[in-house]
């Protein structure tokens, strides 16, 4: 994800890299002055003396400190005020959305295998429904099943005595 400082470049820069007006190319140079700046502060404190590089949520603080503010909006960056940016609590709401994603996929694969077992059960000893299902499967790019194998419920049960468990 671009910073604000980038996507400001973008929006307000003409292809040769000249902006569009003085004052778009004073607020691109400030900003990027107090990065530089900030960056060396850190460097300079650094103890391996390794160069370090500000992260994207930190030269946003920076730009939306120098940039003017009109109405409660910083100025310059549209509608990008209205969307979630890269923040910290943004990264950790991200994540644990794709968590409880994960947990419905996970639910949902298993009602899945359960409703094939189910499938390959109910198939066991009528062949014009291993055929349907074989179809099926094959026309979905599904790996073949054998149904006698299957065991959902107990190993060394018939497929009989395992229907009548589920049910």
């Amino acid at each position: 994800m671009p910073s604000l400082s980038d996507l400001f470049k973008m929006t307000h820069a003409k292809p040769d890299g000249t902006f569009v007006d003085p004052a778009s190319e004073k607020l691109f140079n400030t900003v990027a002055a107090r990065v530089d700046e900030r960056e060396t502060q850190l460097t300079q404190q650094s103890p391996d003396g390794i160069p370090v590089k500000l992260t994207t949520e930190e030269v946003d603080r920076i730009f939306e400190e120098v940039a003017p503010r009109k109405k409660g909006r910083t100025v310059g960056i549209g509608s990008v005020n209205e969307v979630a940016r890269a923040t910290s609590s943004y990264s950790s709401r991200r994540a644990q959305e794709t968590s409880q994603m994960q947990a419905r996929l996970d639910t949902q694969q298993e009602r899945l295998d359960s409703l094939e077992n189910l499938l390959d059960i109910m198939a066991m000893g009528n062949p014009n429904m291993q055929r349907a299902l074989a179809a099926r499967r094959e026309a979905l790019g599904m790996q073949q099943r054998d149904p006698e194998s299957t065991d959902p419920v107990g190993a060394g049960t018939s497929g009989e005595d395992r229907a009548d468990r589920l049910l």
